[in-house]
């Protein structure tokens, strides 16, 4: 990705790669066979330590609301990191299959269980309203972070008012009164 974002996609050649990686040609084409591939292993190795990371911090907060703060902030400063930036541009450039989009949607979806847990935690212990769907308001609350995103890739948005403004929304709207 350094590469890629010191050169542009179209200067990277698998031979500039493998090079740069330490490894023969011949090494980079048993693993991948092109540059797109390669992107979007990069991608999805990114996307599954990001959810990891999440996974574990929300794993130490007990609260529900503090954890859900949590989740929602770490979505914020994910979209706005200038690896998310990076990895998006160049996905942007590529003509990405439905399988793929779907390979990389799936590696996401911890995210969606963590916030269902969370949300049913949350309903359990009286915090958050008991005719939540935790699943609809998980992919809701994922859908109002998506939509969050071309603010923090342009940045627009600073990724602590964003998770500022995602939270205040959702938390009021989760809330018991």
């Amino acid at each position: 990705m350094e590469l890629i974002g010191e050169q542009g996609l179209a200067h990277v050649s698998m031979s500039s790669l493998a090079e740069r990686a330490g490894v023969s040609r011949a090494t980079l084409y048993h693993y991948f066979p092109d540059l797109d591939h390669v992107l979007l292993a990069w991608v999805e190795l990114q996307v599954d330590r990001f959810v990891s990371r999440v996974e574990l911090l929300a794993g130490e907060e007990p609260d529900p609301r503090a954890r859900l703060t949590l989740i929602i902030a770490q979505l914020t400063d994910y979209f706005a990191s200038r690896d998310h930036r990076l990895g998006l541009e160049q996905l942007g450039t590529l003509a990405v299959a439905p399988v793929t989009a779907r390979a990389v949607a799936e590696r996401m979806s911890p995210l969606m269980e963590l916030v269902s847990d969370c949300l049913r935690t949350g309903q359990r212990m009286g915090q958050f309203r008991a005719e939540l769907d935790p699943e609809v308001h998980a992919s809701l609350i994922l859908g109002l972070l998506g939509a969050m995103r071309p603010h923090l890739v342009s940045g627009r948005y600073a990724p602590g008012a964003a998770a500022r403004a995602v939270s205040s929304l959702v938390l009021d709207g989760v809330t018991r009164r």
